[in-house]
């Protein structure tokens, strides 16, 4: 075999293999295109779109425990230590429509005590759970008596003098001019638990609030009303804001239509006793710099309780809040009758 003819072979046994290699060559696909979670920023910080949908969604949540020497809404409470662990989570969702944006709030949250000490002694109960579009409100919220007017001080034990309904189903519709104006009316259930019974009044006749607010530059001022449908009674509640740069400052008073009762919306005070004809809270804060603040309110009825608190807020890092508080509740009715100092720390993380 000469030169040639072997160079000729080697060629046509490369040629073949070669062939042979392409025909079982593994061809790779090309990547599916990847969603990224995108940022929605038409409705606050923290929403982003659901992938593949036009709804945008916030998840966020807070973690608390609180140690306290006594409780501030129960007299002789001050034997020893008490502790509660708090787990909450929110989320909540927005989409545009062509009535405005669509959007629903919900809140869970989940109590431990430390007088269980035995992991199971955990409270679950849902906060919030509605749907609200155009204005109108349907579903779990807080009563419009009290969400119109704000809450009282930022304060921890803020409400030894409550100052009106919170969690309850309603319909409700606000409508805000854009320009610091606000009315609202709202429907809410009238039904209460007694016992294992639940009693509504035995009829369809919900109970009705209403409101008016209006704030312009540093003061607002927001007058309500509620009327109990099942007791025949209610009470209205007015306020006045004012904000000075790092001074801010709030008087609040409200009128009860029967004195000797309470009612939805003249709820009384911690001891169970009514307001008498009426009730007033008032606080002032005042802000050091971005991660510290200083908090007073002071809350009393016609009945003689009195109910003074004031508190430090300090923020080390972003999330994270330190407050300690100290409190004074003195009570003078045929429910409770004496006065008791609190102190308490609250740790709370939230994000």
């Amino acid at each position: 075999m000469n030169i040639k003819s072997l160079l000729l072979g080697s060629a046509a046994a490369l040629a073949v293999v070669s062939g042979a290699q392409a025909a079982d060559a593994v061809v790779a696909a090309e990547p599916e295109p990847m969603e990224y979670v995108k940022v929605c920023d038409a409705y606050g910080t923290g929403y982003f779109y659901i992938p593949g949908t036009e709804t945008c969604l916030k998840i966020g949540g807070r973690v608390r425990f609180d140690l306290q020497a006594a409780n501030s809404y129960a007299l002789n409470s001050d034997k020893g230590w008490r502790t509660r662990s708090r787990g909450e989570i929110y989320m909540d969702s927005a989409s545009d429509t062509e009535y405005g944006p669509l959007k629903t709030q919900f809140v869970g949250r989940l109590d431990f005590d430390g007088t269980y000490n035995d992991g199971v002694g955990t409270n679950t109960s849902l906060v919030a759970a509605n749907i609200s579009i155009a204005g109108f409100t349907v579903g779990l919220a807080d009563s419009l008596f009290t969400t119109m007017t704000g809450y009282a001080g930022d304060i921890i034990n803020d409400d030894v003098v409550s100052y009106g309904q919170f969690e309850v189903n309603q319909i409700n519709y606000v409508y805000d001019n854009g320009a610091g104006l606000k009315v609202g009316l709202g429907l809410e259930a009238d039904d209460i638990l007694v016992g294992a019974r639940v009693r509504n009044g035995e009829d369809y006749i919900p109970n009705v609030t209403g409101g008016v607010g209006y704030s312009a530059g540093s003061f607002g001022v927001t007058v309500v009303g509620g009327y109990d449908e099942r007791r025949d009674e209610g009470a209205i509640k007015g306020r006045v804001d004012g904000n000075f740069g790092a001074f801010s400052a709030f008087v609040m008073a409200a009128w009860s239509s029967s004195g000797k009762n309470v009612n939805n919306y003249a709820p009384g005070d911690a001891s169970g006793a009514s307001w008498g004809d009426w009730a007033a809270w008032a606080g002032v804060g005042y802000k050091v710099s971005d991660d510290l603040g200083f908090n007073a309110q002071v809350a009393g009825t016609d009945k003689d309780t009195l109910a003074i608190a004031a508190n430090v807020k300090w923020n080390p890092v972003a999330g994270l809040l330190i407050q300690p508080e100290v409190t004074y509740t003195s009570f003078d009715n045929r429910l409770a009758d004496g006065d008791q100092w609190n102190g308490m720390i609250r740790f709370q993380r939230t994000f």
